[in-house]
């Protein structure tokens, strides 16, 4: 939880504490088969955290770690007040791994989620239980016209939801125009869009940032329809003021970057949790989103968790989007998702807008749009 204190009293005093009541088992539970991982200053003041049977032990020095993080003390407490991650400070080069592999690090990002911010584990396959009690499926639609308390209760409980018919096909091809306009219109090396390499040799662009170009488009995420949709959540919240909307295109075949096809992750998984959360991210389907075109899948429930870490390269945990042009899907940014990449070799492929919703009166640069303008020319695929 937020605190004031510094690194040494935090890891001799605070944090033992926390570990000798609940979280220390739960921290445990995250952590087993981990190796012992230390977090380190410049100065070379480190704590390393153990594994146990029954929890994970703070130990003072970096002797009997595996695993060494790096990391100035103004970063570290970024870390522990959720204002950065691991990922991200990898990523984006904030700190360095001293010792052992990166993926060791990144194994320790919901354990580290659970010690800094109390948040319990995420255990995929659980059982969802909606308000009345009753276990929920998430694999479940609604239509505009359905009971608003019980789609409500859906979102509250998976941490997204599906509309369909939100749009008219028709409407929903007029903006596929703009779409494809705008992808006519991308130069590679403008932060704009985001391009990847394909197995025969092309560079695509796979993004385009600038969506709010589209006055149509520029118009999507204040269009009362959604708006609606929106207004399920306990939050309150509003369309982030910005002409940068991400418009996806699927695309098979591609090799490297792109930033379309992504792992399992959470929007605020780079950083900027503290402020971007609760941010909603809203996607209007332009083109058909299947298991062969690009579907979008989530970890149902897993959005008010610390997570888990994931084995699933073949994209068989959770729950698959189905969605036809027009339908509408929102999600929690702090819930786990991933969009696989398209099993069809020919397609046409999924195209879908994709914008957000934060707290009012947050300020763009605290949302997704500031990193999303640093990750214009990062290869993420060592994070992948």
């Amino acid at each position: 939880m937020p605190t004031s204190e510094d690194f040494d009293a935090y890891h001799r005093e605070s944090l033992p504490a926390r570990l000798a009541g609940e979280w220390g088992a739960v921290a445990g539970r995250g952590a087993s088969g981990l190796s012992p991982l230390a977090i380190r200053l410049p100065d070379r003041r480190a704590y390393t955290y153990v594994p146990g049977a029954s929890g994970v032990t703070i130990l003072p020095g970096d002797d009997s770690a595996k695993t060494v993080l790096e990391i100035d003390e103004a970063l570290w407490c970024g870390l522990r007040d959720s204002m950065e991650t691991a990922s991200g400070l990898i990523l984006f080069q904030k700190a360095k791994v001293v010792l052992g592999a990166v993926g060791d690090l990144l194994n320790w990002e919901p354990v580290l989620r659970v010690l800094y911010e109390e948040l319990p584990l995420y255990e995929p396959g659980g059982p969802l239980l909606g308000g009345d009690g009753r276990e929920i499926d998430p694999t479940r639609s609604f239509y505009p016209d359905d009971d608003p308390e019980r789609m409500a209760d859906f979102l509250r409980t998976t941490g997204y939801i599906l509309v369909r018919e939100v749009l008219s096909s028709g409407e929903a091809a007029q903006i596929l125009k703009g779409a494809e306009a705008l992808r006519g219109s991308a130069r590679e090396g403008e932060p704009t869009s985001w391009w990847g390499d394909h197995q025969d040799g092309r560079r695509l662009p796979t993004r385009v940032l600038n969506g709010g170009l589209d006055p149509q488009i520029r118009s999507l995420p204040i269009d009362p329809r959604l708006l609606r949709i929106v207004s399920l959540s306990d939050f309150d919240l509003e369309a982030t003021d910005t002409d940068i909307i991400h418009i996806l295109f699927k695309q098979s075949g591609m090799l490297s970057d792109g930033k379309t096809d992504n792992p399992w992750h959470r929007d605020c998984g780079l950083g900027l949790h503290k402020v971007m959360c609760p941010i909603m991210n809203g996607s209007l389907f332009l083109r058909p989103a299947t298991r062969e075109t690009g579907e979008l899948r989530f970890l149902p429930g897993s959005w008010k968790t610390a997570g888990c870490s994931l084995a699933d390269d073949g994209f068989e945990l959770g729950v698959g989007i189905e969605a036809q042009p027009g339908d509408f899907a929102l999600h929690y940014g702090d819930g786990l998702h991933a969009g696989p990449p398209p099993t069809a070799k020919e397609g046409p492929f999924r195209v879908s807008v994709v914008f957000e919703y934060g707290p009012l009166g947050r300020r763009p640069e605290e949302g997704q749009e500031t990193y999303d303008l640093q990750m214009h020319d990062i290869d993420t695929g060592m994070i992948r």
